[in-house]
C-alpha cells in the first residue's frame, strides 16, 4: 500500500478544456477514497492521471513522497479494474487470474502461484468457476474475476472506475459490501471512481466531491453530509436531495436582518409533518404527492411556491391535498450565501 499526494494537479485538453483545475488531494496509506461527482466533472481524468494514463499539464503526483507524474505507467505498481471489465474471455477464470503472476516473475513456484490464484479466487467467491471460461460467465462474475485478477497481483495502489455501474442492484449492493470488506483484509489504498452518492458514502473512509474540475469538499461521509461546505456538496449528497428554500420563508430559523440573503436548507428526513396551527411548525405547507417506499414514505410538498420533500416512517401518511404544518430541529438546518453558495 501506499499514500498518494496530489499537488496543483490541472489537466488542460485541447480547445482550452479545463478538466481538472488545481486539485489538491491527500491519500493515507492504506485508506478508501471516493471521488464522488457529476458526469464531465473531472474524477475519471484524476484517476487517469494517478494511474498514469493521462500526463497532467501541470502539477505533481507523489506516491510515498516520490514523485511519479513521469514514470511509465507500468512502473507505478498500480491496479486499475475499470466499468468494463477488460478481461480475457477466451481464458478460463484461473488463467485470467494467474495471468498476473506469470507475467509479473517473482520467482514463485508453480504451487505457490497456484495456491495465491485459489486464495484470491475464495476472497472474491469465484472458488467454484475456476475451470469456467470467463466469456462464459454473467456480467456479475466477469467484474469478480477482473477485480481479483487486479488484486492478485498486490498493487500498492487500486484504482477502481465505476467498475459496478454496469451490474444488477442488487449485486451492485453485495459487491458494495465485498470490496469494503477485501479493502479491510488486505489493507490497500483505494481510490474509487462514482456518480453514486450511496457507493461513496457506503464504501469510503473518505470522499472528494468535485465539480467543473474542482474540488467542492474532502471528508468523511459524515462530514460531506451532515456539515457540506457549499450548496453543490448538499444538494447532490443524498439519496432523497436536501430541501433549498428561502430564508425569508422561515425568519426563525435565519439570522436576523440577512433571511433576504440566504438559502435555507433541510434535508427531508430532518423535517416532521405536523398538524396545522402546531405550536412546533415553523412553515405552512401543502401535500402534492405521496411516494410509498416500504420503509419509509417520501411526501411532496408546495411550500410558499416551492417544492420539498419530507421523509418519515410509514404510518401516518398524509394525503394529497391536505394542508400540514412543517416542524424543523434547528440544530439540522443549514443556511447558504446566495453569492457564493458557501456554507454559513
Amino acid at each position: 500500500m501506499a499514500e498518494i499526494r496530489i499537488q496543483s494537479l490541472t489537466k488542460e485538453f485541447a480547445g482550452g478544456v479545463v478538466a481538472v483545475k488545481d486539485l489538491e488531494l491527500e491519500v493515507p496509506h492504506g485508506s478508501f477514497v471516493a471521488l464522488l461527482g457529476p458526469s464531465g466533472c473531472g474524477k475519471t481524468t484524476t484517476m487517469n492521471m494517478i494511474s498514469g494514463l493521462e500526463r497532467p499539464t501541470a502539477g505533481e503526483i507523489y506516491f510515498d513522497g516520490r514523485p511519479i507524474t513521469r514514470v511509465a505507467p507500468g512502473k507505478r505498481n498500480v491496479g486499475f479494474v475499470f466499468q468494463n471489465y477488460a478481461i480475457f474471455t477466451h481464458m478460463t477464470v484461473y488463467g485470467n487470474l494467474a495471468f498476473g503472476l506469470k507475467v509479473r516473475k517473482d520467482g514463485r513456484s508453480k504451487a505457490e502461484r497456484d495456491a495465491e490464484v485459489r486464495r484470491v479466487a475464495e476472497i472474491v467467491g469465484l472458488s467454484g468457476s475456476l475451470e469456467r471460461k470467463a466469456g462464459v460467465l454473467s456480467v456479475n462474475d466477469m467484474q469478480k474475476v477482473a477485480l481479483g485478477r487486479s488484486m492478485i497481483v498486490q498493487p500498492a495502489i487500486f484504482l477502481l472506475d465505476e467498475p459496478f455501474s454496469n451490474l444488477d442492484a442488487a449485486f451492485r449492493a453485495y459487491m458494495r459490501t465485498e470490496l469494503k470488506r477485501i479493502q479491510h483484509e488486505m489493507g490497500q489504498t483505494m481510490v474509487y471512481v462514482t456518480h453514486d452518492q450511496v457507493e461513496a458514502m457506503s464504501m469510503a473512509d473518505r470522499i472528494a466531491v468535485m465539480n467543473l474540475g474542482e474540488l467542492q469538499q474532502y471528508g468523511s461521509p459524515d462530514d460531506v453530509y451532515n456539515r457540506p461546505r457549499n450548496r453543490f456538496v448538499a444538494g447532490f449528497v443524498g439519496s432523497t436531495r436536501m430541501n433549498f428554500l428561502p430564508a425569508s420563508l422561515a425568519p426563525a430559523l435565519a439570522p436576523e436582518g440577512r433571511a433576504d440573503k440566504l438559502t435555507l436548507g433541510v434535508r427531508p428526513e430532518a423535517i416532521e409533518i405536523v398538524a396545522p396551527g402546531d405550536a412546533r411548525s415553523t412553515l405552512d405547507a401543502r401535500v402534492t404527492l405521496v411516494e410509498p417506499l416500504g420503509a419509509k414514505d417520501v411526501v411532496h410538498l408546495e411550500v410558499g411556491g416551492h417544492d420539498a420533500r419530507v421523509v418519515g416512517a410509514p404510518g401516518r401518511r398524509p394525503h394529497v391535498g391536505d394542508s400540514v404544518g412543517l416542524s424543523f430541529d434547528p440544530s439540522r438546518v443549514h443556511l447558504f450565501n446566495d453569492e457564493t453558495d458557501l456554507a454559513v
